[in-house]
């Protein structure tokens, strides 16, 4: 058991290396992940090794010496070193705070440990004072956790923050039992407490996997969402494309003869059948309008790029606005962070904003407030778009971005909207994120990658 709970906690830090090793906060919540297994390293050596191999190491007394060492030292960096890596992983998850306090922290936070190191007996028995332990690992650790906290509470990109949601839940809480089974159950001389973390361990393997295909949590379900999206987009398309061809040429024959009708009844002075002739006619009309603005909304989305500052695009769209939200009585609010410069379409963005606008608008007939922002987050440059509207039930929200799902009953709307704006950032690398709550509004998030930002 200890063994597979060993490298479940190894194999789950190199994959968070492993989704992006550049950045340093990922690198230092892999090392608590490493550090936190040589407890269970020590658990092995001794309850595994020391013991289904205690003949053998009998007759090489140096081997004996070796692991025991092993053990004990890996058992003193677990405890001395998994509350500084969890430190350092929350400060350097913050981008408010500079490099240079980073440092001086990083360095500042390291007196403990070494303080633990020059006091601590490591061999031939493992001494700690946990008294002395816990006045300073029980700081580290509220430290780290209310640091966590507020950049969840203050984070504005909805991806980021999700992310740090569950990892908050799936941080926080098992090394709360961590900690509490390692340092304070051992003032009590509990020392066989810290068994219970491999249980710990398990449940929190089990929440990882349940959250991460259900929620999206370090980006599975996400990928799996957008390839579904993806196939169904191309399949309507080209489906669509072969229908709308097809009606087209059934309607233009319904129109001509419809001509026809209406040019021999007035001929033969039947303004009954010419009456009939002109609602035929008109209906053909209808038809290859609708067929039109369908094959617009489903054409092939071909990126004419340019260097746009976003604040500018959003706006025009509101200004475009402007006849509807005074109409209706709906307060726009612009909140606009000066940002860099965004390579895009800006004809495309332009067309997306409105979109999502109209969207808007048509959710607070009866007025209410739409708001536009602009900000740069870690990992985006976001534009979001918030009405104070009817929102979107939870049976529905899953679906919205589906093509032709649509929750308005007007007979004008096709369902293409969302469809054509995910499409849209689907092209320019990005994601489309929508939040909504029935009653209280929807909110759209675009996602522009932060390659796509053009630096000074």
């Amino acid at each position: 058991m200890l063994v597979f709970i060993l490298f479940t906690i190894w194999a789950l830090g190199l994959f968070v290396l492993f989704t992006d090793p550049r950045r340093t906060e990922i690198r230092w919540g892999s090392a608590t992940a490493f550090v936190g297994g040589g407890g269970f390293l020590a658990g092995v050596i001794d309850e595994f090794i020391l013991v289904h191999y205690a003949d053998i190491l009998a007759q090489h007394p140096g081997w004996l010496s070796v692991f025991s060492i092993l053990s004990r030292g890996a058992s003193f960096v677990c405890q001395v070193g998994l509350p500084y890596t969890f430190l350092m992983f929350a400060i350097h998850s913050s981008d408010t705070i500079s490099k240079k306090v980073k440092r001086v922290i990083q360095y500042t936070a390291l007196i403990p440990p070494l303080v633990m190191l020059m006091i601590t007996p490591l061999y031939p028995v493992l001494d700690f004072n946990y008294w002395i332990m816990v006045a300073w690992v029980i700081p580290y650790f509220l430290a780290a956790c209310t640091l966590l906290i507020i950049l969840y509470r203050q984070e504005k990109d909805p991806l980021v923050k999700k992310n740090r949601f569950f990892t908050n839940i799936l941080i926080i809480v098992p090394l709360f039992f961590v900690f509490t089974f390692i340092y304070v159950m051992r003032i009590q001389n509990d020392y066989d407490a810290w068994r219970y973390n491999s249980l710990v361990v398990g449940v929190q393997f089990i929440f990882i996997v349940a959250i991460s295909l259900k929620y999206g949590f370090l980006g599975v379900r996400l990928r799996v969402e957008k390839r579904r999206l993806d196939s169904t987009l191309r399949a309507i398309t080209s489906g669509a494309q072969i229908v709308n061809h097809t009606i087209k040429n059934e309607v233009g024959k319904i129109s001509l003869y419809a001509e026809r009708m209406q040019a021999y009844a007035q001929k033969t002075d039947q303004p009954q059948l010419q009456e009939d002739a002109a609602v035929l006619q008109q209906s053909s009309e209808h038809i290859l309008n609708m067929v039109a603005r369908i094959q617009d909304q489903l054409r092939e989305v071909i990126l004419q790029e340019d260097t746009v500052y976003p604040g500018q695009i959003v706006t025009q769209v509101a200004n475009t606005l402007a006849p509807y939200t005074e109409k209706y009585r709906i307060e726009v609010v612009l909140e606009l962070e000066d940002t860099e410069p965004l390579t895009c379409d800006p004809v495309q963005l332009r067309e997306v904003l409105t979109n999502l606008g109209m969207n808007a608008i048509e959710a607070m007939r009866s007025g209410g407030r739409l708001a536009f922002q602009v900000f740069r987050s870690k990992k985006h440059l976001v534009i979001a778009v918030a009405d104070t509207g009817s929102g979107i039930s939870k049976e529905n929200l899953p679906n919205v971005l589906d093509p032709f799902f649509s929750t308005k009953k007007t007979g004008h709307n096709f369902g293409l909207g969302l469809s054509y704006c995910y499409h849209v950032m689907q092209k320019h690398q990005g994601m489309l994120e929508l939040t909504s709550e029935p009653g209280n509004g929807t909110t759209v998030f675009l996602l522009f990658p932060k390659k796509r930002i053009v630096h000074h």
